[in-house]
């Protein structure tokens, strides 16, 4: 099958427009053809597909009707490879979208529809959103690479690096220590060697003595064990986390050696991995801090665009009840559920996060007034609203929102959180299932709160802050 190239533009980012009809392909790339991305047009699915194989395409203008292989097909054969699994694609018809044939697009994996004839402008706008999109998707990606490459890189020295040795007689007292344990106790092997290791034991606030401890009593089963997060303690009195393997030895006097490796490393690389994490586990959804930098980027770009934005937060009504009656697996495949349904009342640039427990924040994003983020919440509120069941159990969920609009409501991140908190528990305490406006009396009633009552409202921020930290 013939398949026809037009490069137009000098970016980095390539967009992939299918259709069986070359004046289509014409009129998309005319379009098109001045901004600051290159395009690449095939005529059929079978020629998309193999561009998609031998191209990096940040972007998919797919026509619905085609012969021989439909624009539905081509999005499910995309889904289906990794390369193109994560593409995002716009589907153009002509046809009636009706809600079967909705539902069927977006359950292959569209991300947005466009009717022919379509407007320009609205093409152009769509096109933008999602290429800024992938764009970000593609940077979080390379990170997340450098991120396991570094965990490689720090996981080979430890793999390589001596354990510490030590050898403990039956009453205690060191016998044997080498260089690599008296470095990582910060003090000599002479020192070591006829000293009482409970002298280097991180003990806990209610010491026990070496007949007590679990060493003592491991060994007493004369076989091979392991301790993990163990803590020694360095001459200087500092934590040392370490993995001890510990083999009696054969012999009267009877004697344990000890195999210590140091843990410190590998547990700032865990901590630093996790500090650096921006999905929820979960939900999949952007976790705080994954929100937080999002927030930062669309704060810039209303700052020079200088269009409306909204912030909402969200807290389920209603969750902890089923959570504790049901379980935490029910619990789970609630949130997962309402994090779809939330997704599925969202433009595709609109940015949902999850930001722990059964809280959610919604950043919309060229708003032309205000008013637009409250119809957003309440469609979010009906949607939740809706009657659900989990193993037979019939219930219905509610969710409080609070609304807090930029530049109104503040101007940096901490102000626009902090005001969309306060008018949440606001819809909290006005009877719930219902959002709020952020407005300046609010503001006054928090500060009147007693502490016992400004504590939930305060959570947040504090967790972010050292989330942040």
């Amino acid at each position: 099958m013939h398949i026809t190239r037009l490069e137009a533009g000098s970016g980095s980012q390539l967009i992939l427009v299918v259709d069986d009809q070359q004046d289509n392909l014409d009129g998309v790339s005319e379009l098109l053809d001045d901004g600051p991305w290159r395009i690449v047009c095939a005529n059929s699915g079978a020629g998309a597909l193999r561009i998609l194989q031998t191209q990096d395409v940040s972007l998919v203008l797919l026509d619905v009707q085609m012969p021989g292989m439909d624009g539905f097909e081509v999005a499910r054969l995309m889904r289906e490879d990794p390369r193109s699994r994560y593409t995002p694609i716009i589907f153009l018809s002509g046809l009636e979208q009706s809600h079967s044939f909705l539902a069927k697009g977006y359950s292959q994996g569209a991300i947005d529809f466009i009717k022919k004839p379509f407007d320009p402008v609205v093409l152009r706008h769509k096109v933008e959103s999602l290429l800024e999109h992938a764009r970000h998707r593609r940077e979080l990606l390379a990170l997340s690479q450098q991120l396991e490459s570094e965990r490689a890189f720090n996981a080979s020295i430890l793999t390589s690096a001596a354990e510490g040795i030590m050898v403990i007689e039956a009453d205690g007292v060191i016998r044997f220590a080498n260089p690599t344990i008296a470095a990582m106790l910060k003090t000599s092997v002479e020192a070591l060697q006829g000293a009482h290791f409970m002298g280097y034991i991180k003990q806990p606030e209610q010491p026990t003595g070496w007949l007590q401890s679990v060493i003592y009593s491991q060994w007493q089963t004369n076989k091979n064990f392991r301790l993990t997060d163990f803590m020694l303690r360095s001459r200087m009195g500092e934590s040392v986390p370490v993995t001890l393997s510990c083999a009696p030895l054969p012999g009267p006097r009877g004697a344990l050696v000890l195999m210590a490796l140091d843990m410190t490393v590998e547990r700032h690389l865990r901590s630093q991995l996790e500090s650096l994490t921006i999905t929820d586990a979960l939900t999949g959804l952007l976790n705080r801090r994954g929100f937080y930098q999002s927030m930062e980027l669309a704060l810039a770009r209303i700052e020079r665009t200088q269009k409306s934005m909204s912030l909402l937060f969200l807290d389920l009504d209603g969750f902890k009840k089923i959570n504790d009656t049901l379980g935490h697996d029910a619990g789970d495949l609630l949130l997962r559920r309402v994090s779809e349904m939330l997704q599925g009342c969202l433009r595709p640039y609109d940015t949902l996060a999850r930001l722990g427990g059964d809280e959610f924040t919604v950043l919309l994003d060229s708003l032309n007034t205000p008013e637009d983020a409250g119809r957003v919440a309440q469609k979010l509120i009906d949607v939740v609203s809706t009657p659900q069941s989990i193993d037979g159990v019939e219930f219905s969920l509610g969710v409080s929102i609070g609304v807090a609009s930029m530049p109104e409501c503040g101007q940096t991140v901490e102000e626009l959180l902090r005001a969309a908190d306060i008018a949440m528990y606001e819809a909290k305490r006005s009877g719930r299932r219902q959002f709020k406006y952020f407005c300046s009396a609010m503001q006054a009633r928090d500060i009147l709160l007693s502490p016992c009552d400004k504590q939930p409202a305060l959570g947040f921020s504090e967790a972010l802050r050292s989330t942040l930290s």
